[in-house]
Protein backbone atom coordinates (compact mmCIF):
# COMPACT_ATOMS: atom_id res chain seq x y z
CA UNK A 1 0.00 0.00 0.00
CA UNK A 2 1.23 3.40 -0.79
CA UNK A 3 -0.29 7.02 0.21
CA UNK A 4 -1.66 8.31 -2.81
CA UNK A 5 -1.81 12.16 -3.66
CA UNK A 6 -4.97 13.05 -1.52
CA UNK A 7 -3.23 10.72 1.30
CA UNK A 8 -5.68 7.86 0.22
CA UNK A 9 -4.26 4.45 0.94
CA UNK A 10 -3.48 2.92 -2.49
CA UNK A 11 -2.71 -0.72 -3.61
CA UNK A 12 0.26 -0.72 -5.98
CA UNK A 13 1.00 -3.58 -8.04
CA UNK A 14 3.18 -6.65 -6.06
CA UNK A 15 6.87 -6.31 -6.44
CA UNK A 16 6.79 -9.62 -9.04
CA UNK A 17 5.17 -7.94 -11.50
CA UNK A 18 8.78 -5.65 -12.22
CA UNK A 19 9.26 -7.83 -15.41
CA UNK A 20 5.97 -6.94 -16.54
CA UNK A 21 6.97 -3.01 -16.43
CA UNK A 22 10.30 -3.86 -17.82
CA UNK A 23 8.48 -4.59 -20.68
CA UNK A 24 5.32 -2.49 -20.78
CA UNK A 25 7.80 0.52 -20.87
CA UNK A 26 9.31 -0.27 -24.00
CA UNK A 27 6.51 -0.41 -26.48
CA UNK A 28 4.88 2.32 -28.18
CA UNK A 29 1.40 1.99 -27.38
CA UNK A 30 0.01 3.78 -23.58
CA UNK A 31 -0.34 0.82 -20.63
CA UNK A 32 -2.08 1.71 -17.69
CA UNK A 33 -3.47 -0.61 -14.78
CA UNK A 34 -6.94 0.82 -13.28
CA UNK A 35 -8.86 -0.30 -10.15
CA UNK A 36 -12.59 -0.73 -10.50
CA UNK A 37 -13.04 3.04 -9.80
CA UNK A 38 -10.63 4.37 -13.04
CA UNK A 39 -8.09 5.26 -10.38
CA UNK A 40 -4.64 4.65 -12.02
CA UNK A 41 -2.50 1.90 -10.12
CA UNK A 42 0.05 1.15 -12.94
CA UNK A 43 0.99 3.40 -16.26
CA UNK A 44 4.34 3.48 -17.97
CA UNK A 45 5.51 6.65 -19.73
CA UNK A 46 4.19 6.44 -23.28
CA UNK A 47 0.47 6.22 -21.15
CA UNK A 48 1.34 9.61 -19.86
CA UNK A 49 3.00 11.00 -23.09
CA UNK A 50 -0.76 9.39 -24.78
CA UNK A 51 -3.07 10.80 -22.74
CA UNK A 52 -1.06 14.13 -22.09
CA UNK A 53 -1.21 13.33 -18.10
CA UNK A 54 1.14 15.01 -15.96
CA UNK A 55 4.27 13.68 -14.88
CA UNK A 56 4.12 14.01 -11.08
CA UNK A 57 1.49 12.28 -8.76
CA UNK A 58 -0.15 10.21 -11.30
CA UNK A 59 -0.52 7.10 -9.45
CA UNK A 60 -3.65 6.93 -7.16
CA UNK A 61 -6.12 9.38 -9.12
CA UNK A 62 -8.90 8.87 -11.01
CA UNK A 63 -8.18 8.30 -14.83
CA UNK A 64 -11.54 10.43 -15.30
CA UNK A 65 -9.92 13.81 -13.49
CA UNK A 66 -7.39 13.56 -16.70
CA UNK A 67 -9.88 13.45 -19.09
CA UNK A 68 -11.57 16.78 -20.66
CA UNK A 69 -15.63 16.86 -19.46
CA UNK A 70 -17.08 16.03 -22.65
CA UNK A 71 -15.73 12.48 -22.56
CA UNK A 72 -16.34 11.96 -18.90
CA UNK A 73 -19.61 9.82 -19.65
CA UNK A 74 -18.00 7.60 -22.39
CA UNK A 75 -15.01 6.94 -20.64
CA UNK A 76 -17.22 6.24 -17.23
CA UNK A 77 -19.01 3.82 -19.45
CA UNK A 78 -15.71 2.08 -21.20
CA UNK A 79 -14.43 1.72 -17.15
CA UNK A 80 -17.52 0.00 -16.45
CA UNK A 81 -17.57 -2.12 -19.71
CA UNK A 82 -14.06 -3.03 -19.21
CA UNK A 83 -14.37 -4.27 -16.24
CA UNK A 84 -16.39 -7.00 -17.04
CA UNK A 85 -15.24 -8.36 -20.44
CA UNK A 86 -13.10 -6.53 -23.05
CA UNK A 87 -14.12 -3.71 -24.67
CA UNK A 88 -12.61 -0.55 -26.66
CA UNK A 89 -13.52 2.95 -27.92
CA UNK A 90 -12.50 5.72 -29.20
CA UNK A 91 -12.34 9.47 -27.28
CA UNK A 92 -11.54 12.85 -28.65
CA UNK A 93 -9.37 14.69 -26.60
CA UNK A 94 -9.45 18.81 -26.72
CA UNK A 95 -5.81 20.14 -26.25
CA UNK A 96 -4.58 24.12 -25.41
CA UNK A 97 -3.41 24.33 -28.41
CA UNK A 98 -7.27 23.56 -30.18
CA UNK A 99 -6.07 20.69 -32.40
CA UNK A 100 -8.22 18.09 -31.03
CA UNK A 101 -6.68 14.58 -30.69
CA UNK A 102 -8.60 11.10 -31.18
CA UNK A 103 -6.98 8.10 -28.54
CA UNK A 104 -8.55 4.84 -28.98
CA UNK A 105 -8.27 2.98 -25.23
CA UNK A 106 -8.91 -1.05 -25.09
CA UNK A 107 -9.68 -2.31 -21.80
CA UNK A 108 -9.71 -5.91 -20.33
CA UNK A 109 -10.16 -7.31 -17.00
CA UNK A 110 -7.07 -8.54 -15.48
CA UNK A 111 -8.21 -12.78 -14.89
CA UNK A 112 -5.89 -13.24 -11.69
CA UNK A 113 -7.09 -9.81 -9.92
CA UNK A 114 -8.93 -10.10 -6.76
CA UNK A 115 -9.93 -6.54 -6.77
CA UNK A 116 -11.58 -7.06 -10.36
CA UNK A 117 -8.63 -4.16 -11.68
CA UNK A 118 -8.47 -4.06 -15.51
CA UNK A 119 -5.75 -3.42 -17.81
CA UNK A 120 -6.02 -0.68 -20.16
CA UNK A 121 -4.16 0.27 -23.36
CA UNK A 122 -3.79 3.63 -25.32
CA UNK A 123 -3.27 4.13 -28.95
CA UNK A 124 -2.70 7.27 -30.55
CA UNK A 125 -4.69 8.01 -33.82
CA UNK A 126 -4.68 11.71 -34.49
CA UNK A 127 -2.48 11.14 -37.43
CA UNK A 128 -4.38 8.12 -38.31
CA UNK A 129 -7.21 9.74 -38.23
CA UNK A 130 -5.64 12.83 -40.44
CA UNK A 131 -4.50 10.99 -42.59
CA UNK A 132 -7.89 8.47 -43.67
CA UNK A 133 -9.52 12.40 -43.69
CA UNK A 134 -6.92 13.49 -46.04
CA UNK A 135 -7.28 10.58 -48.04
CA UNK A 136 -11.16 10.81 -48.01
CA UNK A 137 -11.12 13.86 -49.17
CA UNK A 138 -8.50 13.53 -52.17
CA UNK A 139 -11.19 10.89 -52.96
CA UNK A 140 -13.86 12.91 -53.34
CA UNK A 141 -11.39 15.17 -55.17
CA UNK A 142 -10.53 12.62 -57.55
CA UNK A 143 -14.60 11.47 -57.89
CA UNK A 144 -15.54 15.19 -58.23
CA UNK A 145 -12.78 15.55 -61.07
CA UNK A 146 -13.68 12.33 -62.83
CA UNK A 147 -17.50 13.53 -62.80
CA UNK A 148 -15.93 16.55 -64.20
CA UNK A 149 -14.20 14.57 -67.16
CA UNK A 150 -16.95 12.65 -67.86
CA UNK A 151 -19.08 15.91 -68.13
CA UNK A 152 -16.69 17.52 -70.28
CA UNK A 153 -16.13 14.11 -72.47
CA UNK A 154 -19.64 13.93 -73.26
CA UNK A 155 -20.07 17.94 -73.67
CA UNK A 156 -17.25 17.36 -76.25
CA UNK A 157 -18.64 14.56 -78.03
CA UNK A 158 -22.26 16.12 -78.58
CA UNK A 159 -20.25 19.39 -80.07
CA UNK A 160 -18.11 17.33 -82.36
CA UNK A 161 -21.22 15.31 -83.27
CA UNK A 162 -23.26 18.59 -84.09
CA UNK A 163 -20.87 19.72 -86.12
CA UNK A 164 -20.30 16.51 -87.81
CA UNK A 165 -24.45 16.91 -88.61
CA UNK A 166 -24.95 19.88 -88.84
CA UNK A 167 -22.09 21.52 -90.95
CA UNK A 168 -20.20 18.94 -92.39
CA UNK A 169 -23.37 16.91 -93.27
CA UNK A 170 -25.55 19.58 -94.27
CA UNK A 171 -22.88 20.53 -96.87
CA UNK A 172 -22.94 17.19 -98.25
CA UNK A 173 -26.44 17.06 -98.43
CA UNK A 174 -25.98 20.55 -100.33
CA UNK A 175 -23.47 18.94 -102.61
CA UNK A 176 -25.79 16.14 -103.55
CA UNK A 177 -28.64 18.37 -104.95
CA UNK A 178 -25.56 19.87 -107.00
CA UNK A 179 -24.26 17.11 -108.15
CA UNK A 180 -27.77 15.39 -108.92
CA UNK A 181 -28.73 18.84 -110.34
CA UNK A 182 -25.68 18.35 -112.79
CA UNK A 183 -26.06 14.70 -113.56
CA UNK A 184 -29.71 15.60 -114.68
CA UNK A 185 -28.03 17.63 -117.62
CA UNK A 186 -28.54 16.63 -120.81
CA UNK A 187 -25.63 18.45 -122.53
CA UNK A 188 -22.83 16.04 -120.70
CA UNK A 189 -20.82 13.76 -122.30
CA UNK A 190 -20.55 10.04 -121.56
CA UNK A 191 -16.82 11.14 -119.82
CA UNK A 192 -18.55 13.81 -117.92
CA UNK A 193 -21.45 11.79 -116.96
CA UNK A 194 -19.10 9.11 -115.37
CA UNK A 195 -16.99 11.08 -113.49
CA UNK A 196 -20.35 12.98 -112.22
CA UNK A 197 -21.63 9.52 -111.23
CA UNK A 198 -18.23 8.27 -109.33
CA UNK A 199 -18.92 12.08 -107.54
CA UNK A 200 -22.17 11.40 -106.31
CA UNK A 201 -21.13 7.66 -105.33
CA UNK A 202 -18.56 9.35 -103.03
CA UNK A 203 -20.24 11.84 -101.48
CA UNK A 204 -23.05 9.22 -100.52
CA UNK A 205 -20.24 7.58 -98.78
CA UNK A 206 -18.69 10.12 -97.07
CA UNK A 207 -22.21 11.08 -96.12
CA UNK A 208 -22.47 7.64 -94.47
CA UNK A 209 -19.33 7.78 -92.76
CA UNK A 210 -19.79 11.20 -91.50
CA UNK A 211 -23.47 10.42 -89.89
CA UNK A 212 -21.85 6.78 -88.15
CA UNK A 213 -19.06 8.89 -86.77
CA UNK A 214 -21.39 11.84 -85.83
CA UNK A 215 -24.33 8.90 -84.22
CA UNK A 216 -21.62 6.88 -82.62
CA UNK A 217 -20.64 10.14 -80.70
CA UNK A 218 -23.59 11.47 -80.00
CA UNK A 219 -26.73 10.17 -81.38
CA UNK A 220 -29.41 13.09 -82.78
CA UNK A 221 -32.04 10.99 -81.59
CA UNK A 222 -31.07 10.71 -77.68
CA UNK A 223 -31.43 14.42 -77.61
CA UNK A 224 -34.57 14.56 -79.96
CA UNK A 225 -36.53 11.53 -79.43
CA UNK A 226 -35.16 10.33 -76.09
CA UNK A 227 -33.35 7.13 -74.42
CA UNK A 228 -36.02 4.35 -76.27
CA UNK A 229 -35.32 5.52 -79.75
CA UNK A 230 -31.76 6.14 -79.07
CA UNK A 231 -31.31 2.42 -78.07
CA UNK A 232 -33.27 1.04 -80.94
CA UNK A 233 -31.44 2.93 -83.17
CA UNK A 234 -28.17 1.90 -82.10
CA UNK A 235 -28.65 -1.09 -81.65
CA UNK A 236 -30.13 -1.56 -85.37
CA UNK A 237 -26.74 -0.08 -86.52
CA UNK A 238 -25.13 -2.25 -84.09
CA UNK A 239 -26.35 -5.61 -85.65
CA UNK A 240 -25.64 -4.09 -89.13
CA UNK A 241 -22.07 -3.63 -88.45
CA UNK A 242 -21.11 -6.37 -86.36
CA UNK A 243 -24.04 -9.11 -87.36
CA UNK A 244 -24.71 -10.07 -83.86
CA UNK A 245 -28.32 -9.79 -83.38
CA UNK A 246 -29.65 -8.01 -80.53
CA UNK A 247 -33.48 -7.93 -79.11
CA UNK A 248 -34.22 -4.51 -77.34
CA UNK A 249 -37.23 -4.30 -74.95
CA UNK A 250 -38.13 -0.74 -74.02
CA UNK A 251 -41.74 0.10 -73.74
CA UNK A 252 -42.48 2.52 -76.58
CA UNK A 253 -43.84 4.88 -73.44
CA UNK A 254 -40.77 4.84 -71.71
CA UNK A 255 -40.79 8.30 -70.22
CA UNK A 256 -38.42 11.11 -70.57
CA UNK A 257 -35.35 11.07 -68.39
CA UNK A 258 -33.36 14.45 -67.65
CA UNK A 259 -30.33 14.31 -70.03
CA UNK A 260 -27.82 13.49 -68.28
CA UNK A 261 -29.65 10.37 -66.64
CA UNK A 262 -30.36 9.61 -70.54
CA UNK A 263 -26.57 9.92 -71.52
CA UNK A 264 -25.34 7.99 -68.75
CA UNK A 265 -27.58 4.92 -69.48
CA UNK A 266 -26.91 4.89 -73.32
CA UNK A 267 -23.01 5.12 -72.76
CA UNK A 268 -23.86 2.03 -70.37
CA UNK A 269 -25.66 0.23 -72.95
CA UNK A 270 -22.99 1.17 -75.77
CA UNK A 271 -20.18 0.11 -73.74
CA UNK A 272 -21.59 -3.02 -73.26
CA UNK A 273 -22.65 -3.89 -76.49
CA UNK A 274 -18.98 -3.15 -77.73
CA UNK A 275 -17.65 -5.43 -75.23
CA UNK A 276 -19.66 -8.03 -76.46
CA UNK A 277 -18.19 -7.27 -79.88
CA UNK A 278 -14.75 -7.47 -78.57
CA UNK A 279 -14.94 -9.89 -76.00
CA UNK A 280 -17.84 -12.70 -75.57
CA UNK A 281 -17.80 -14.28 -79.30
CA UNK A 282 -21.53 -14.10 -79.01
CA UNK A 283 -24.11 -14.03 -82.00
CA UNK A 284 -26.69 -13.01 -80.04
CA UNK A 285 -27.57 -10.31 -77.49
CA UNK A 286 -29.96 -8.54 -75.46
CA UNK A 287 -30.85 -5.08 -74.24
CA UNK A 288 -33.58 -4.55 -71.68
CA UNK A 289 -34.54 -1.05 -70.26
CA UNK A 290 -37.56 -0.24 -67.66
CA UNK A 291 -39.16 0.92 -64.50
CA UNK A 292 -39.25 -1.67 -61.99
CA UNK A 293 -41.81 -1.74 -59.27
CA UNK A 294 -39.03 -0.77 -56.74
CA UNK A 295 -39.38 2.90 -58.26
CA UNK A 296 -35.78 2.33 -59.90
CA UNK A 297 -34.63 2.27 -63.67
CA UNK A 298 -33.25 -0.72 -64.19
CA UNK A 299 -30.87 -1.40 -67.55
CA UNK A 300 -29.99 -5.35 -68.71
CA UNK A 301 -27.53 -5.97 -71.29
CA UNK A 302 -26.95 -9.73 -71.50
CA UNK A 303 -25.11 -11.86 -74.00
CA UNK A 304 -25.06 -15.57 -74.61
CA UNK A 305 -20.71 -15.67 -75.18
CA UNK A 306 -17.95 -17.22 -73.90
CA UNK A 307 -18.37 -15.46 -70.25
CA UNK A 308 -15.24 -13.39 -68.33
CA UNK A 309 -13.14 -15.95 -66.77
CA UNK A 310 -12.85 -16.58 -62.69
CA UNK A 311 -9.53 -14.98 -63.12
CA UNK A 312 -11.48 -11.74 -64.24
CA UNK A 313 -14.03 -11.44 -62.56
CA UNK A 314 -14.94 -11.99 -58.96
CA UNK A 315 -17.69 -13.47 -58.27
CA UNK A 316 -18.58 -13.13 -54.88
CA UNK A 317 -18.07 -9.58 -54.91
CA UNK A 318 -18.82 -8.58 -58.87
CA UNK A 319 -15.20 -6.89 -58.75
CA UNK A 320 -13.89 -7.14 -62.40
CA UNK A 321 -9.68 -7.05 -62.85
CA UNK A 322 -8.76 -4.00 -64.74
CA UNK A 323 -8.93 -4.73 -68.49
CA UNK A 324 -9.64 -1.29 -69.95
CA UNK A 325 -11.40 1.91 -69.19
CA UNK A 326 -14.46 1.02 -69.92
CA UNK A 327 -15.88 -1.00 -67.12
CA UNK A 328 -14.57 1.89 -64.58
CA UNK A 329 -16.19 4.15 -66.58
CA UNK A 330 -19.67 2.95 -66.25
CA UNK A 331 -19.22 2.64 -62.37
CA UNK A 332 -18.08 6.12 -62.08
CA UNK A 333 -20.90 6.97 -64.42
CA UNK A 334 -23.78 5.44 -61.94
CA UNK A 335 -21.80 6.13 -59.21
CA UNK A 336 -22.15 9.73 -59.91
CA UNK A 337 -26.48 9.23 -59.61
CA UNK A 338 -26.00 6.56 -56.73
CA UNK A 339 -26.81 3.94 -58.67
CA UNK A 340 -25.50 0.16 -59.25
CA UNK A 341 -23.56 -1.81 -61.86
CA UNK A 342 -23.38 -5.53 -61.29
CA UNK A 343 -21.58 -7.85 -63.71
CA UNK A 344 -22.40 -11.65 -63.47
CA UNK A 345 -21.03 -14.22 -65.44
CA UNK A 346 -20.57 -17.75 -66.07
CA UNK A 347 -17.94 -19.64 -68.35
CA UNK A 348 -19.35 -20.60 -71.68
CA UNK A 349 -22.73 -18.97 -70.47
CA UNK A 350 -22.85 -15.77 -71.35
CA UNK A 351 -22.47 -12.21 -69.29
CA UNK A 352 -25.23 -10.04 -67.76
CA UNK A 353 -23.99 -6.11 -67.12
CA UNK A 354 -27.24 -4.73 -64.60
CA UNK A 355 -27.13 -0.66 -64.26
CA UNK A 356 -29.59 0.59 -61.54
CA UNK A 357 -30.39 3.89 -60.67
CA UNK A 358 -33.18 5.24 -58.13
CA UNK A 359 -36.31 6.70 -59.88
CA UNK A 360 -35.48 9.68 -57.15
CA UNK A 361 -32.11 10.22 -58.62
CA UNK A 362 -33.39 10.99 -61.74
CA UNK A 363 -35.42 13.95 -60.71
CA UNK A 364 -38.47 14.67 -62.34
CA UNK A 365 -38.80 13.15 -65.53
CA UNK A 366 -38.13 15.50 -68.08
CA UNK A 367 -40.89 17.01 -69.89
CA UNK A 368 -41.29 15.47 -73.46
CA UNK A 369 -42.12 18.65 -75.84
CA UNK A 370 -45.80 19.02 -75.88
CA UNK A 371 -47.16 18.30 -79.32
CA UNK A 372 -50.47 19.73 -78.65
CA UNK A 373 -51.43 23.23 -80.16
CA UNK A 374 -51.58 26.45 -78.41
CA UNK A 375 -55.39 26.58 -77.40
CA UNK A 376 -55.56 29.57 -79.93
CA UNK A 377 -54.80 26.83 -82.71
CA UNK A 378 -57.93 25.62 -83.76
CA UNK A 379 -57.55 23.71 -86.81
CA UNK A 380 -59.29 25.44 -89.91
CA UNK A 381 -61.21 24.27 -92.40
CA UNK A 382 -59.58 23.16 -95.97
CA UNK A 383 -59.88 26.12 -98.21
CA UNK A 384 -61.11 25.08 -101.64
CA UNK A 385 -58.28 24.97 -104.61
CA UNK A 386 -58.29 27.08 -107.58
CA UNK A 387 -57.84 24.74 -110.38
CA UNK A 388 -55.00 24.95 -111.96
CA UNK A 389 -53.06 26.89 -109.17
CA UNK A 390 -49.96 26.24 -108.39
CA UNK A 391 -49.22 23.67 -105.36
CA UNK A 392 -47.77 25.60 -102.41
CA UNK A 393 -44.71 24.61 -100.55
CA UNK A 394 -43.08 25.20 -97.23
CA UNK A 395 -39.28 24.23 -96.66
CA UNK A 396 -38.20 24.19 -93.03
CA UNK A 397 -34.87 23.62 -92.13
CA UNK A 398 -32.36 25.38 -89.79
CA UNK A 399 -29.67 25.69 -92.65
CA UNK A 400 -29.82 28.38 -94.65
CA UNK A 401 -27.43 26.73 -96.96
CA UNK A 402 -29.48 23.75 -97.42
CA UNK A 403 -32.94 25.73 -97.83
CA UNK A 404 -31.41 27.62 -100.80
CA UNK A 405 -30.42 24.22 -102.38
CA UNK A 406 -33.57 22.49 -102.06
CA UNK A 407 -35.25 25.88 -103.17
CA UNK A 408 -33.32 25.98 -106.62
CA UNK A 409 -34.09 22.14 -106.98
CA UNK A 410 -37.78 23.04 -106.53
CA UNK A 411 -38.11 26.19 -108.45
CA UNK A 412 -37.47 23.45 -111.84
CA UNK A 413 -41.59 23.18 -111.41
CA UNK A 414 -43.07 25.72 -112.77
CA UNK A 415 -45.97 24.23 -111.14
CA UNK A 416 -44.75 24.56 -108.12
CA UNK A 417 -44.94 27.64 -105.39
CA UNK A 418 -42.31 28.35 -102.87
CA UNK A 419 -44.83 29.96 -100.62
CA UNK A 420 -41.95 30.17 -97.64
CA UNK A 421 -39.10 29.26 -95.43
CA UNK A 422 -39.34 28.28 -91.49
CA UNK A 423 -35.71 28.55 -89.68
CA UNK A 424 -36.72 26.25 -86.80
CA UNK A 425 -39.92 23.81 -85.92
CA UNK A 426 -42.02 26.76 -84.03
CA UNK A 427 -41.69 28.61 -87.18
CA UNK A 428 -42.31 25.80 -89.24
CA UNK A 429 -45.94 25.21 -87.48
CA UNK A 430 -46.77 29.18 -87.41
CA UNK A 431 -46.02 29.70 -90.92
CA UNK A 432 -47.80 26.31 -91.80
CA UNK A 433 -50.79 27.53 -89.96
CA UNK A 434 -50.59 30.95 -92.15
CA UNK A 435 -49.73 30.02 -95.38
CA UNK A 436 -51.41 27.10 -95.78
CA UNK A 437 -49.44 24.91 -98.25
CA UNK A 438 -49.91 21.51 -100.03
CA UNK A 439 -46.50 20.05 -98.70
CA UNK A 440 -43.97 21.24 -96.21
CA UNK A 441 -40.69 19.63 -96.48
CA UNK A 442 -38.82 19.58 -93.07
CA UNK A 443 -36.15 18.50 -90.73
CA UNK A 444 -36.02 16.55 -87.64
CA UNK A 445 -33.32 18.38 -85.69
CA UNK A 446 -34.56 21.92 -85.51
CA UNK A 447 -34.19 24.12 -82.82
CA UNK A 448 -37.17 25.38 -80.64
CA UNK A 449 -39.43 22.37 -81.32
CA UNK A 450 -37.84 19.28 -82.75
CA UNK A 451 -39.27 17.88 -86.59
CA UNK A 452 -41.79 15.40 -85.44
CA UNK A 453 -43.21 17.59 -82.44
CA UNK A 454 -43.73 19.93 -85.08
CA UNK A 455 -44.89 17.62 -87.91
CA UNK A 456 -47.74 16.69 -85.24
CA UNK A 457 -48.67 20.11 -84.79
CA UNK A 458 -48.71 20.61 -88.77
CA UNK A 459 -51.40 18.10 -89.13
CA UNK A 460 -53.63 19.15 -86.11
CA UNK A 461 -53.82 22.10 -86.98
CA UNK A 462 -53.77 21.65 -90.97
CA UNK A 463 -54.76 18.04 -91.70
CA UNK A 464 -55.05 18.38 -95.68
CA UNK A 465 -51.05 19.36 -95.41
CA UNK A 466 -48.70 16.82 -96.85
CA UNK A 467 -45.46 16.75 -94.45
CA UNK A 468 -42.40 15.28 -95.85
CA UNK A 469 -39.44 14.52 -93.18
CA UNK A 470 -36.29 15.52 -95.39
CA UNK A 471 -33.28 14.06 -93.37
CA UNK A 472 -29.75 13.29 -92.22
CA UNK A 473 -31.36 10.55 -90.01
CA UNK A 474 -30.65 7.14 -91.72
CA UNK A 475 -32.49 4.10 -90.00
CA UNK A 476 -35.53 1.76 -89.97
CA UNK A 477 -36.08 3.52 -86.42
CA UNK A 478 -36.09 6.39 -87.49
CA UNK A 479 -38.83 5.82 -90.83
CA UNK A 480 -41.06 4.28 -87.92
CA UNK A 481 -40.63 7.27 -85.72
CA UNK A 482 -41.67 9.72 -88.76
CA UNK A 483 -44.50 7.52 -89.47
CA UNK A 484 -46.15 7.02 -86.17
CA UNK A 485 -45.71 10.93 -86.17
CA UNK A 486 -47.90 11.10 -89.16
CA UNK A 487 -45.49 12.50 -91.50
CA UNK A 488 -46.50 11.11 -95.30
CA UNK A 489 -43.07 10.44 -96.32
CA UNK A 490 -39.43 10.51 -95.05
CA UNK A 491 -36.35 10.84 -97.38
CA UNK A 492 -32.82 10.56 -96.78
CA UNK A 493 -30.93 13.74 -97.58
CA UNK A 494 -27.65 11.52 -98.89
CA UNK A 495 -30.82 10.92 -101.94
CA UNK A 496 -31.26 14.73 -102.22
CA UNK A 497 -31.10 14.59 -105.82
CA UNK A 498 -33.80 13.32 -108.27
CA UNK A 499 -35.56 11.25 -105.02
CA UNK A 500 -36.39 15.15 -104.04
CA UNK A 501 -38.81 15.70 -106.73
CA UNK A 502 -39.86 12.52 -107.33
CA UNK A 503 -40.89 12.29 -103.59
CA UNK A 504 -42.72 16.11 -103.62
CA UNK A 505 -44.75 14.79 -107.13
CA UNK A 506 -45.75 11.63 -105.65
CA UNK A 507 -47.39 13.64 -102.23
CA UNK A 508 -48.69 16.37 -104.19
CA UNK A 509 -50.97 13.51 -105.62
CA UNK A 510 -54.24 12.73 -104.11
CA UNK A 511 -54.01 9.38 -104.07
CA UNK A 512 -50.92 9.01 -102.75
CA UNK A 513 -50.50 8.76 -98.71
CA UNK A 514 -47.00 7.60 -97.72
CA UNK A 515 -43.58 7.84 -99.37
CA UNK A 516 -40.38 6.31 -98.50
CA UNK A 517 -37.09 7.51 -100.17
CA UNK A 518 -34.25 5.90 -98.64
CA UNK A 519 -31.25 3.95 -98.98
CA UNK A 520 -29.56 1.31 -96.54
CA UNK A 521 -29.88 2.52 -92.64
CA UNK A 522 -26.31 2.81 -90.98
Amino acid sequence: MIEGANGEQVLTLQESDHAYRVLVETINDGVATLDPAGRILYANSRFGAILRLPSVNLIGTPLQSHISVPDQEALDKLIAEGSKASTQGELRLSVAEGRSRIVRLALAPINDSDQGNLCVVATELTELVEANEALRSNEESLQLLSARLLKLQDEERRHIARDLHDITGQKLAVQAITLSQLQARQKLNAESQTLVAECVKLNQQIGEDVRTLSYLLHPPLLDELGLSSAVKWYAEGFEKRTGIRVAVDVASDFPRLPPDVEVTLFRIIQESLNNVHRYSGSHTGSVQVRVTPEKTIEVKVKDFGKGISPGVLNASTGVVAPIGVGIQGMKERIRQLSGKLEITSRVNRGTVVTATIPLRATGTAAAVESISPPADLVAEPARPRTQGSRRKILIADDHEMLRRGIRAMLETETEWDICGEAINGQDAVDKARTLRPDLVILDINMPTLNGLAAVRQILRNSPETKVLVFTIHDSDQTATEVKEAGAHGYLSKKNAGADLLRAARDLLKDAISYSVATGPAN
